[in-house]
């Protein structure tokens, strides 16, 4: 038969929401549900007061991953984060180290390839193509890096100064740059250029980064974009 995945954006209009379309799901015998992270970007930008608090994304991952455990579904999220909340959940017994694109299972010293295919892929597992040509780091980062049409795309892959920033952990700045799980999460680098401008700056929905978040936060309590 078919693969079938249903996706959902998450804001606060359908937070609520969420449980009963996992178990929705469930119940249509669906291979995956996936929970994208809000992005302020494209049409996005116009609705920036909808997206979830740091506090709010993270109780929304925390009951994810509980529902992991039991479901006949595979849950996953774009939200990085959702590694670092399995891994303080389970600590040293965790062996499934959640990504965006699979719920990895990594037992004993395999957990240490974590480090490689965990966080936001921006740049480092994958791009996005305009019609026109132009390359960006992902689909929510609408950042021109180049064009694949003037230039070569193995070149762009492999010397862009951009991506070597964006598979360097090193280059995060912030509460992202000194967070003991950069290397499994990092942050979303598409939130951050959205929010900032600069996607070395920290991921405002993270727990962690609440001081950001509130930078962020005007009279009428939402964030607002760059």
């Amino acid at each position: 038969g078919f693969f079938v995945n249903i996706a959902t954006t998450v804001t606060r209009h359908n937070l609520k929401e969420i449980p009963e379309m996992i178990t929705l799901c469930e119940d249509l015998g669906v291979d995956w549900f996936m929970m994208y992270n809000f992005v302020p970007t494209g049409r996005g930008r116009f609705i920036e007061e909808n997206d979830l608090s740091p506090r709010e994304r993270e109780d929304l991952l925390r009951m994810l991953w509980e529902r992991m455990k039991t479901s006949k579904l595979n849950l996953l999220s774009t939200a990085p984060q959702f590694a670092r909340v399995a891994l303080e959940a389970e600590g040293a017994s965790c062996s499934v180290v959640p990504t965006h694109f699979s719920n990895t299972e990594l037992p004993g010293q395999l957990r240490s390839l974590a480090d490689f295919i965990g966080g936001c892929g921006a740049g480092r597992f994958y791009i996005a193509l305009e019609p026109n040509g132009d390359m960006t780091p992902c689909v929510f980062l609408p950042k021109k890096v180049g064009n694949i049409l003037e230039e070569s795309p193995e070149r762009l892959w492999a010397e862009l100064d951009d991506f070597r920033r964006l598979r360097d952990r090193g280059s995060l700045q912030g509460g992202c740059g000194s967070c003991d799980y950069r290397f499994v999460c990092g942050g979303c680098r598409a939130r951050a250029y959205g929010y900032f401008g600069d996607f070395t700056l920290p991921d405002p929905g993270c727990i962690r980064n609440e001081d950001e978040y509130a930078k962020l936060t005007r009279i009428q309590g939402a964030p607002q974009a760059v």
